[in-house]
């Protein structure tokens, strides 16, 4: 008797610790690249419960389960759901549960500034004209379904600092009164802009674009070359350099 008394004190101790954990419990939601939500609720740490996670758009439709978890350590830590266009503007509901126990915790997440882009990639240097200087002009190309998007560019040259570019829209950017010289690194971020509904996030930088002079290429070994492209009187020609390795990265910054 006393064994059954004891087991049922234990249940009901778990039970309340669980409710009292799961009420503590926030849910953080992010609708990345524009092509899936990650729903988590790790704020506190691994979780010791595998909860039960349910959401719905909207006041209107059914508490859908989950169709993806996110494990870890052999519990679930988040959701991954697939993203249909137009609902980073709508209300994404939560309901997260324990043991399918009548206790959830729910919250209302508006999703519209909660959108994280891929870094762009592609990057690619020419050379212009620009009367009497030459141009350098960088471009990039975007993974994500939308276009409007808008882009940063940091680059600095040598072993200087960086400089960073205030947003701006379109896929390029071009640098004037550069030095032919010294060898210039160049990275881009995107985030939404604020017509379309401005993202709280930017995405991660690029991968780090290199470009400078022959004699920089030879130091830094066996590369992947591109010709410069320039219009009407083209300067000494500039050889385009892309990272192959982070190892280059440290020559470069050795100069």
């Amino acid at each position: 008797m006393a064994w059954a008394v004891a087991v049922v004190l234990v249940m009901a101790l778990t039970l309340n610790g669980s409710d009292s954990t799961l009420s503590a419990t926030n849910v953080s939601c992010l609708i990345v690249n524009l092509e899936y939500i990650n729903c988590t609720w790790t704020e506190g740490g691994i979780p010791e419960f595998n909860y039960t996670f349910h959401s719905r758009f909207g006041h209107r439709g059914s508490y859908m389960e989950c169709p993806m978890y996110l494990l870890e350590q052999g519990l679930s830590v988040g959701c991954r759901m697939p993203y249909q266009k137009g609902e980073k503007f709508k209300t994404l509901h939560t309901r997260l549960s324990w043991n399918n126990s009548h206790s959830a915790r729910e919250q209302d997440i508006y999703m519209k500034d909660l959108v994280k882009l891929d870094p762009p990639h592609s990057l690619q240097v020419q050379v212009k004209a620009d009367g009497h200087h030459p141009v350098l002009l960088l471009s990039w190309n975007f993974s994500t379904p939308s276009q409007c998007v808008e882009s940063s560019v940091r680059y600095k040259r040598g072993g200087g600092h960086w400089r960073t570019t205030e947003p701006r829209t379109g896929q390029s950017f071009s640098l004037s009164f550069f030095s032919e010289d010294l060898p210039y690194e160049f990275q881009v971020r995107t985030r939404v802009p604020y017509v379309c509904g401005q993202s709280r996030f930017w995405s991660g930088w690029s991968a780090p674009f290199f470009w400078g002079p022959p004699q920089v290429s030879k130091r830094l070994g066996p590369a992947q070359y591109g010709h410069n492209h320039c219009t009407g009187s083209c300067p000494q020609q500039l050889t385009v350099v892309t990272l192959l390795g982070i190892g280059w990265l440290w020559q470069v910054l050795e100069l």
